[in-house]
């Protein structure tokens, strides 16, 4: 752990050997909160882990290290399954450390190292420090991993909001303050520099003519119905075009869209595509495309939060604006939060460039539309959904391979049957977040590096044998029941 996460870490733990001295003082029970919150961690981290279907040493000795595990491959991989972490109830169930915490802080003035604090937000804050250092200590680490973080602490902040509603919780002391201090000198540089959060693409070369284009989208794997969606647009457009030339009045179209689907199913990709074919109709006067997340929008102090969205829609002017998994902008109850203010930012940001901003928003099915519903000035822009469906078993091998070809790899004949069944089997057990393209280069990434300990232990260097993936180098891809 950094020295900034240990603190936090140490202070949530020197706190629960608090709560486990009130509570021997008055009998309430025999558990330790202390191993009740490391227990909690731990799943908290395995959870993340598996996110990806790849379980990394690195992730491994991260756990074993910070919260005195010994877990190894084989015991971590049986544990997961044992414990069900891949399931959905996962994630609606909060962690069984939260309740003894929070009836504490009902109680109890917390008081630690002379201060009073606020017990619900360093009880978040250990959770989200401790996320975000394993994450960043991961050589592996994945979008859909920073995904799994997100959801996990709004299920938290969602279940204290409901404690404290149904009257579990004192209010704070007009006195108390967040975990964090900041100093003056911390609030001068938040205020001056506010870090952009996202990655830009494309628009620093000429873009292609719209038959390169779209023979770009053509060689896609998959998504048939997602290509005619596309193609449909800009047949469109093209009339529309024709129309003004000849004096007519232009219809209304769209500009904005939401994308729905699974992570790994070429959501990106598309947007990128769609930011590049639009410059080259001579709607989008630069074709590039500015993609964030949650994390590139909501600041974490008042007013800061409509400046970072300002500066985001900036960069994005003349091509797409994507906001990954946009639906964690609002939580139901989200008092407090900043999500409602990028929210209120990025719909004025969306009708001041109407005329050269595209904005794409994404994430998953039901998701999306509980967002679009919630807010009627996001109902009025989004009236366009593109749904991206996940790959079937030979579009998953074909995506496999292409990754393969990429890097001069090459599957043997036996590994070619045992991964078409295996990914059979993948297809019919997998939950609905499967990570689709994204797993099958994860499973990839773990085939090279098992055919990588084979080949240095059987002595093995010819070229095609350097190229040539075997049945034994796939066997122990992590594939979730």
């Amino acid at each position: 752990m950094d020295n900034e996460t240990k603190i936090i870490f140490n202070s949530a733990m020197e706190i629960a050997e608090q709560i486990d001295k009130h509570m021997m003082k008055t009998s309430l029970s025999n558990e330790s909160v202390k191993e009740m919150l490391r227990a909690d961690l731990r799943d908290f981290l395995i959870f993340i882990t598996l996110a990806d279907h790849v379980i990394a040493k690195d992730e491994i000795r991260y756990i074993n290290k910070s919260l005195g595990y010994t877990f190894d491959y084989e015991t971590l991989k049986g544990f997961a399954v044992r414990s069900k972490m891949i399931r959905d109830d996962f994630l609606n169930t909060p962690p069984a450390s939260m309740k003894p915490f929070l009836d504490y802080a009902n109680n109890e003035e917390i008081i630690h190292q002379g201060k009073y604090y606020d017990l619900k937000n360093l009880y978040l804050l250990v959770f989200q420090a401790v996320g975000e250092d394993f994450l960043s200590s991961s050589k592996h680490m994945d979008n859909i991993e920073v995904n799994q973080l997100t959801r996990y602490r709004f299920m938290l902040e969602s279940n204290v909001r409901s404690y404290v509603k149904s009257g579990g919780n004192k209010p704070n002391r007009p006195d108390s303050i967040p975990f964090k201090l900041k100093t003056k000198e911390d609030t001068v540089k938040e205020e001056s520099d506010i870090p952009f959060i996202g990655t830009v693409s494309g628009g620093d070369k000429t873009i292609d003519d719209l038959d390169s284009l779209l023979n770009e989208l053509d060689s896609l794997i998959g998504l048939t119905s997602v290509k005619e969606e596309v193609r449909n647009l800009i047949n469109l457009l093209k009339i529309i075009e024709m129309r003004q030339q000849h004096g007519l009045k232009a219809p209304p179209v769209t500009k904005h869209f939401v994308f729905t689907g699974n992570p790994g199913t070429g959501k990106t990709t598309v947007a990128r595509l769609l930011s590049q074919i639009y410059c080259s109709l001579g709607i989008l006067s630069k074709g590039h495309m500015v993609e964030v997340d949650r994390s590139g929008l909501v600041a974490g102090y008042m007013g800061q939060t409509a400046i970072k969205v300002s500066e985001v829609i900036e960069r994005a002017k003349g091509g797409v604006l994507f906001i990954d998994e946009a639906y964690s902008l609002v939580a139901e109850g989200n008092n407090g939060d900043f999500g409602q203010e990028a929210i209120d930012t990025l719909v004025k940001g969306m009708e001041d460039n109407r005329d050269d901003l595209i904005v794409i928003v994404a994430g998953y099915p039901k998701e999306m539309e509980d967002f679009i519903e919630a807010n009627p000035g996001l109902k009025s822009r989004f009236q366009k959904t593109i749904h991206f469906p996940d790959y079937n078993t030979e579009e998953l091998f074909a995506v496999f391979c292409r990754f393969c070809k990429g890097l001069d790899y090459e599957l043997s004949s036996d590994a070619t049957d045992f991964l078409k069944a295996e990914l059979e089997r993948y297809v019919e057990n997998t939950d609905k977040y499967f990570g689709n393209a994204r797993d099958m280069r994860n499973f990839l990434d773990a085939a090279i590096s098992a055919q990588a300990n084979r080949l240095l232990t059987e002595n093995i260097s010819s070229p095609e044998q350097l190229m040539t993936l075997t049945s034994k180098d796939l066997e122990n891809i992590f594939i979730t029941n």
